[in-house]
């Protein structure tokens, strides 16, 4: 027998809410659901990036090379009036001179709407403790932050990354509004990876990239 929503009393389902990481999401379900959501959570309201678009830059060293993420969403320097959130990623592999055997290549893939906005939470969320740490002159490295992934899956990452942030719909607003976050902590490029590595993020898909 499937208990329905409806059905359960008030003090049940602030139990499940409890438990379930995505109450955002609940507050959709119903009207009763958002009731019960904004009276007995915080809820942590994100500013959308300027021009609602944004381009991360993620450099993560592994070993002798480098792993090179380069994601953008919701169609940053393109005359696009779609305000979708969804984008995609590069991603490169840096080697030095004496280690390349053949011409390295470039591998792009597609991301979802729901990615870009794991992303730009855990952004805003990195950003407040970094202000937070700095007002306080006292940074701990190894805090850990909430799940970002919507469809990757954890690993270990044994390097930690630096990430820089630009935001805006235009080549200028980017220049203007771009922030060198600086080096992530081990958890942190942890959780930022499962969301930009195609071989991490299931719903990750090959896009075709034309040589000119």
């Amino acid at each position: 027998m499937v208990l329905s929503v409806g059905l359960m009393p008030d003090e049940v389902l602030v139990l499940i809410m409890q438990a379930h990481s995505g109450k955002t999401d609940t507050r959709a379900l119903a009207p009763r659901c958002r009731k019960l959501v904004d009276a007995n959570f915080e809820i942590r309201h994100v500013r959308p990036p300027n021009g609602k678009s944004f381009v991360i830059d993620f450099e993560v060293d592994v070993h002798e090379s480098k792993h090179l993420y380069c994601a953008q969403f919701g169609h940053p320097c393109q005359a696009v009036e779609d305000e979708d959130f969804a984008g995609s990623v590069t991603f490169a592999k840096w080697l030095p001179a004496y280690l390349r055997s053949k011409v390295q290549q470039e591998v792009v893939h597609s991301l979802q709407e729901s990615d870009g906005c794991a992303l730009w939470k855990f952004i805003s969320k990195v950003r407040s403790q970094r202000e937070r740490a700095s007002s306080e002159d006292s940074v701990d490295s190894s805090a850990s932050t909430a799940s970002v992934t919507s469809s990757g899956s954890f690993a270990t990452c044994s390097k930690a990354g630096h990430l820089t942030v630009c935001e805006g719909k235009t080549q200028e607003s980017m220049e203007n509004r771009r922030e060198v976050i600086g080096r992530l902590s081990v958890v942190e490029t942890d959780m930022l990876l499962s969301v930009l590595d195609h071989r991490r993020n299931s719903q990750a898909r090959k896009m075709e990239v034309a040589i000119s």
